[in-house]
């Protein structure tokens, strides 16, 4: 099979829309905008874990394995109000992350 008719099977489109789906739930549940700058382009904001800890926080609890994006997203949702996430800008984003020395 081609990669573009595996992309167009039904239970690839349906999980595609689950994830989308969502990814808006989260962003709404997180504000909808940066909440640094408050540019609200949905294509540009990003999910950011707060005490900069995602790369251990996603390697710890799934014992290494991989997560689909829609189940992270309704993860996200179902901590929204712990503070542990953000919404940020890409800009913002990466300037926090230099600022806190997140990069590696």
């Amino acid at each position: 099979m081609t990669p573009r008719e595996l992309s167009t099977r039904p239970g690839t489109v349906w999980v595609r829309q689950w994830g989308a789906r969502w990814k808006a739930a989260a962003h709404a549940a997180l504000g909808g905008k940066c909440g640094r700058c408050g540019f609200a382009d949905e294509r540009a904001l990003q999910i950011d874990h707060v005490r900069g800890d995602g790369c251990r926080e996603s390697r710890g609890a799934t014992h290494g394995q991989k997560v689909s994006l829609g189940t992270y997203y309704k993860h996200v949702v179902a901590q929204a109000d712990s503070g542990r996430y953000q919404l940020l800008c890409a800009n913002c984003n990466w300037i926090k992350r230099v600022e806190n020395k997140e990069h590696s």
